[in-house]
């Protein structure tokens, strides 16, 4: 099978994105970046109409509006955390017991406590961010020629994403979506959703 570089980076560029928003609060520079993006509408359609996006400073933005929603979504009202919505006990696993550390083990993902503020590994926006490191080396499988490394890329994204994201973050997102005080994160949420449903689609046809 072919594998389309293009089409490798386009997903690649939407888990860093998804990865960076659903991890950390705002800053100025993405929002620069969202505010520069010419699918800025399509990835965020509420987004691009709301008032104070277009008529604060960035300051004002970030801290009165975006960056309360997160800390409201992220931190203090939801649980972006895998083994919260998996364990019938709801308690974050913060230890080796972790199912998601196997897999990063096994591939090499180290998991930046101090940098990403987490507590646990199998964080929304770890997770993510694991996917982009998968597909950034497909990418460049992609680009040496090296179809056995591309195809064992793909099987572990694929196996990746159904045995662990596929598998609850579709109620951490549509949590965000009614939680969401502004439009960025009301769009993000539905935004990944779909994203991430029809990647797994796409994982699945070419698997193999």
């Amino acid at each position: 099978m072919t594998y389309n570089l293009k089409e490798t980076e386009i997903r690649a560029d939407m888990y860093a994105t998804l990865s960076r928003l659903l991890l950390q609060e705002v800053d100025g520079d993405i929002v620069d970046f969202l505010k520069n993006s010419s699918n800025l509408g399509e990835l965020f359609p509420n987004l691009s109409e709301w008032k104070p996006w277009n008529e604060l400073g960035k300051s004002e933005l970030i801290n009165q509006h975006l960056n309360v929603d997160f800390t409201n979504i992220s931190l203090l009202h939801l649980v972006p955390y895998e083994t919260f919505y998996t364990r019938e006990d709801m308690m974050v696993e913060t230890g080796g017991a972790n199912p998601v550390t196997d897999f990063y083990h096994e591939y090499g993902f180290k998991v930046e406590f101090d940098t990403a503020r987490v507590v646990s590994a199998d964080h929304i926006g770890v997770e993510l961010e694991f996917m982009y490191k998968l597909i950034s080396g497909q990418q460049e499988a992609i680009i040496k020629g090296d179809d056995e490394s591309v195809k064992k890329l793909v099987d572990i994204q694929n196996r990746f994403l159904h045995s662990h994201i596929l598998n609850w973050v579709a109620l951490y997102l549509i949590n965000v979506k009614y939680e969401a005080r502004t439009p960025l994160y009301h769009d993000l949420a539905e935004t990944a959703l779909s994203f991430l449903l029809e990647d797994g689609e796409y994982l699945k046809s070419i698997d193999g």
